[in-house]
């Protein structure tokens, strides 16, 4: 073979494998996309699969294991979830979303011990996420660790501090600590930032109670009732006499 030949050909074998490896990258790319899509549809099960064809053709592309482990995560298979983010920490640590949402799997697994040391490395990458505050707060509510709980509800009410949800969780923690004037105060606020809420009224109510404010608790016993909490009426009977 000539020298000119010989160099067509290695320029065409060149051009060749590059064209595969575009083709591969598009493919993967396609393959994403189908996931979103999918999973925008809620077929979370149909993700998945799409997104583990993506890591056949590229095992190292972090955005799959991002999404897959979202996937997971949304079908329950929390260990699935937990290998996609741990994947995705081992190639990038200091992506706070993904030990945030391993931390969630942790935390439905009820593994809170490991679910607050993820949550604890979220807000040392991003201090000002309110969402990860919260977060620890809860896993350390779970872990009867109140005292903690509550200094963590509270900085990231700091931060963000008409979340209803955790004005609720913080107030669930005073209740814990018996500390139910401040309780009520923190359900009153959460129910006038989310009033259709009968988790709220039923909590208050409980606070009411042990303020032995029966009336005021009563009336939110009825209010929960009428907004579908199913164990409202039993303790109407037993104790709205």
């Amino acid at each position: 073979m000539h020298k000119r030949q010989t160099t067509l050909y290695i320029s065409m074998m060149l051009a060749f494998l590059c064209s595969m490896h575009v083709g591969a990258q598009q493919t993967a790319a396609s393959y994403l996309e189908t996931g979103r899509k999918q999973h925008a549809r809620g077929n979370a099960e149909a993700a998945a699969k799409a997104y583990t064809k993506a890591l056949e053709l590229e095992p190292g592309n972090t955005e799959a294991f991002y999404l897959r482990g979202n996937a997971r995560l949304d079908l329950e298979d929390f260990e699935g979830a937990i290998a996609d983010y741990t994947k995705l920490i081992s190639l990038k640590p200091g992506d706070a979303d993904a030990w945030f949402n391993r931390g969630n799997a942790y935390y439905e697994e009820g593994k809170y011990y490991e679910a607050e040391a993820d949550f604890s490395r979220v807000v040392e990458i991003e201090p000002q996420q309110a969402d990860a505050w919260f977060a620890r707060g809860n896993a350390m509510f779970k872990m009867e660790r109140f005292d903690e709980a509550l200094r963590f509800f509270n900085k990231g009410l700091s931060l963000n501090p008409e979340d209803p949800d955790a004005l609720y969780d913080r107030a669930n923690t005073l209740y814990s600590l018996k500390r139910f004037d401040e309780a009520v105060a923190g359900y009153t606020r959460a129910i006038e930032l989310q009033e259709g809420t009968f988790d709220y009224y039923f909590n208050r109510a409980l606070s009411y109670f042990s303020l032995q404010m029966d009336d005021k608790a009563c009336a939110d016993l009825q209010k929960a009732k009428e907004l579908g909490d199913p164990d409202a009426a039993s303790y109407i009977r037993e104790l709205c006499k």
